[in-house]
């Protein structure tokens, strides 16, 4: 009996234990304390492995085996970390846990995969924007800038490249319309302040390629916008020396009403004075946007959204100073100028919406809207240079009072009376549905556009006491274009795509499948265009997140595009054609207990019906021509989490190929007559290296006072002589090298005084920016000039040098 009493104890100890160790299921929900769900938050178990991360609803689930009690760990950046100890009956009802945002929180920017909607986004918080260091006077492009496949080499310019595209093969979208930007401008000086006011933003999505079929028709990324519906009263002002900023938002006593204004000016003058170009400039940009909503009922809401922008540029050159070449082989070039340059670029837009929502499950909107532009570039320049070669003593360069004689000199004379009119108006109905764990979107959109533009733009040329081109029987200009064009078009485009998630064993697993479709009257050219993604997110005791996405994507030619240089326009163009292959992996890890993330995307793009182009500056000419194919290869690195304590940094790094063949550059050799054949030459943006870094810091005892650190490298881009065939352009420019740093202290506010309750101001901070801190003269193009014996000199036009911008910033 005593033995039977001592096996059937052993038994139910044995079975207590195994029930003690068996799988344990706890779900939850994470929120802020205002009631707002919160994703990417860490749940790990305390003292054991395993855990979970929270999805787009704050939604988590654990599988784990560990005995009672059990303690979790809560932790997000820029909260409060929260342990919470369970028993085995409070682990039978879902949790709902709310996370309190730290103290010592720093508006950061909280940049983070978008886990469930969209499986190739990444998330930018704008409000770093007020506090980064940047040129272009604080735009949302200057983080976009910072991000894995981004690439960007001139600080006076918002537009920026993605894994080998052009700046024209970026979609930007605000509230899910697209938005458009001038044509004729030439270089970043010119080109003013961006459509995206960051004072107005609520979210900001990025995908650098293998986007959803909801999204447009281009190649590279979308930048996806969309701006706030405030639920109080409130605003901002900043000025500094390159501008001023303000913007006010609040709503009515009913909630129904809501309202949002921003105006924006700037003006570049204090930078670009510090470029070689000596003179009188007077660029002076202004932006008037503003979102209304008004709540109808339950069901139905009304939008509009306006804007209005003006940029005007004028200059008056005096005369330029640069030096260039190697210490063996050192150049001065000199040149005195006459004349002027005087633009206006003047555009529109408006949209109108209407929502309608029968229920939590059903989503329609009704979008109707115009962007007009009106654009004049004119100028007539004379310009009388100096080619000088400089001696040089024990290999250093020589100093003016040593400078040997000329080898070079010459005149020439720019010319231009350039008008461009657009007109794009569209109208698209929008449906959202879903079913569960189900969620499908369509829309049919119908556009119409037009643009009328008058082309008169030549250079004349007088080197060495020669007209060049040399021609004994007439005067010839290095080019000259006229033309005159009055081009109208429709667009019909459509989509329909559908996501949905899957409960795998240990995993979960998201897909989304999508189909577009585009027709273009112009050539009666119909695009299909599937595309799928895949995130498999499986349930280990690390934190891993795989992805994969693949699609057809066709960029219909807009206007720039089907218009050659010579402003001939070309009936028969056709879109170009891309087909993306993107991998990626996302690991979540901790550090003494500071949360960190490290991505990693593969990708692949193989390109046809190409139209090749050439790049100055920030100004595409086109060839208007379906005559190569191509690829891009790369990977992408990034790794961001608070390497400070309660805020975030991170830094990417991107290594790329792209490459084209074109189908009509071959040439015959001069000495053996063999035909030649140049076969793949590097694409204009074949950028191989890139590498930045977005850095926050504060004192530890006086959160108050704040340094940020923005650092971009890019080795050098191809280049060759202007106007020249594209199996030339075998140079390579300098690498891009720029540091900005930033300094910030709260004068007032309750981060100063985090026990005293704000006034009318909720805080005044008072910056100190420093741009291009190590004062390194990059490259962003090249004036080509010839010597007494025809030899023809690249001389580097350089961007700007060392400046210190004092900023004024209040909130209320």
């Amino acid at each position: 009996m005593l033995k039977k009493l001592l096996l059937l104890s052993v038994i139910l100890f044995c079975s207590a234990t195994s029930y003690a160790q068996q799988n344990i299921h706890i779900t939850g929900t994470v929120k802020s304390f205002e009631g707002l769900p919160l994703d990417l938050v860490n749940v790990s178990v305390k003292d054991n492995p395993g855990g979970s991360i929270t999805n787009q609803e704050g939604e988590f689930t654990l599988k784990i085996k560990t005995p009672w009690p059990l303690g979790l760990v809560f932790s997000r950046i820029g909260y409060q970390q929260q342990e919470l100890t369970l028993d085995s009956a409070a682990a039978t009802k879902p949790l709902v846990i709310v996370l309190s945002a730290k103290s010592e929180s720093l508006e950061t920017v909280d940049v983070k995969a978008r886990r469930q909607s969209e499986q190739n986004f990444t998330a930018i918080d704008s409000k770093l924007s007020t506090t980064l260091p940047d040129a272009t006077g604080g735009g949302i492009e200057a983080l976009v800038k910072t991000q894995m496949g981004v690439s960007s080499n001139n600080e006076l310019s918002s537009q920026y490249r993605v894994r080998g595209g052009n700046f024209d093969e970026n979609l930007v979208y605000v509230n899910d319309i697209e938005i458009y930007r001038p044509m004729l401008i030439r270089a970043g000086q010119q080109e003013g302040l961006s459509f995206v006011n960051p004072e107005m933003v609520s979210d900001v999505q990025f995908s650098a390629g293998g986007f959803d079929a909801r999204y447009g028709d281009k190649m590279s990324s979308v930048l996806d916008i969309t701006y706030k519906q405030p639920t109080h009263f409130a605003g901002s002002a900043s000025a500094s020396l390159l501008g001023a900023n303000a913007h006010v938002e609040g709503t009515d006593r009913s909630q129904k009403f809501t309202h949002i204004t921003g105006l924006r000016y700037k003006t570049n003058k204090y930078l670009v004075s510090s470029t070689d170009v000596s003179g009188d400039y007077r660029p002076a940009f202004f932006d008037l946007q503003s979102y209304l909503t008004y709540q109808i009922t339950d069901k139905w809401r009304l939008g509009f959204l306006g804007n209005v922008s003006r940029n005007q540029y004028n200059f008056k050159p005096v005369d330029r100073e640069t030096s260039f070449g190697t210490i063996n082989e050192a150049k001065k070039l000199k040149i005195y100028f006459e004349g002027q340059e005087k633009d206006e670029f003047l555009t529109g837009f408006a949209a109108g919406t209407i929502d309608f929502m029968p229920n939590s499950l059903h989503h329609y909107k009704l979008t109707v809207s115009g962007y007009r532009t009106s654009e004049d570039e004119n100028y007539d320049i004379l310009g009388q240079y100096w080619l000088q070669e400089l001696e040089g003593e024990d290999g250093q360069i020589s100093d003016a009072e040593r400078i040997a004689t000329g080898i070079g000199v010459g005149s020439y004379l720019e010319h231009a009376r350039n008008y461009l009119f657009g007109a794009i108006s569209n109208v698209a109905l929008r449906g959202a549905h879903r079913w569960g764990d189900n969620n499908m979107e369509w829309e049919v959109k119908y556009q119409h556009e037009r643009f009328s533009d008058i082309i008169n733009e030549w250079e004349m040329r007088d080197s060495a006491d020669f007209n060049i081109p040399i021609n004994p029987d007439k005067l010839e200009l290095i080019y000259a274009y006229n033309a005159e064009n009055d081009i109208s078009s429709n667009r019909y485009t459509a989509f329909v795509q559908e996501k949905r998630r899957f409960e795998l064993p240990r995993s979960r697993m998201d897909v989304s499948l999508g189909v577009r479709g585009n027709y273009w009257d112009f050539n009666g050219e119909l695009l299909i265009s599937p595309r799928l993604g895949i995130s498999l997110t499986p349930e280990w005791e690390r934190d891993f997140r795989f992805r994969f996405s693949t699609g057809l994507y066709y960029q219909s030619p807009f206007y720039k595009e089907y218009r050659s240089q010579g402003g001939g326009i070309n009936y028969n163009i056709k879109a170009q054609e891309s087909i993306h292959f993107v991998g990626g992996m996302d690991y979540y890890f901790t550090r003494g207990e500071r949360p960190f993330k490290l991505s990693t995307e593969l990708y692949y793009k193989k390109m046809k019906n190409l139209i090749p182009y050439q790049i100055d500056n920030v100004r595409i000419r086109y060839s208007a021509k379906n005559n190569a194919e191509g690829y891009v290869a790369g990977i992408d690195m990034k790794i961001n989490g608070e390497f400070v304590k309660g805020v975030e940094s991170w830094a990417t790094l991107s290594l790329m190929r792209t490459e084209e063949d074109l189908k009509d550059d071959s040439y015959k050799d001069g000495q053996t007559g063999q035909k030649i054949s140049p076969g793949y030459i590097p694409r204009p943006s074949d950028q191989r290296m890139n590498f930045s870094l977005m850095f926050q810091d504060y004192f530890r005892n006086n959160p108050s006072f704040k340094v940020n650190l923005n650092f971009l490298y890019g080795t050098g881009l191809p280049f060759g002589p202007p106007r020249s065939e594209r199996y030339k352009a075998i140079n390579r420019m300098p690498a891009y090298r720029r540091v900005d740093i930033g300094f910030s202290k709260e004068i007032t506010g309750t981060q100063l005084n985090p026990n005293v309750t704000a006034g009318t101001f909720k805080n005044i901070w008072i910056g100190l920016e420093v741009f291009n801190l190590f004062n390194i003269n990059n490259t962003i193009s090249y004036f080509w000039v010839s010597d007494v014996s025809n030899r023809q000199y690249a001389v580097p036009n350089y961007l700007t040098s060392r400046r210190i911008n004092l900023k004024l910033v209040t909130r209320f």
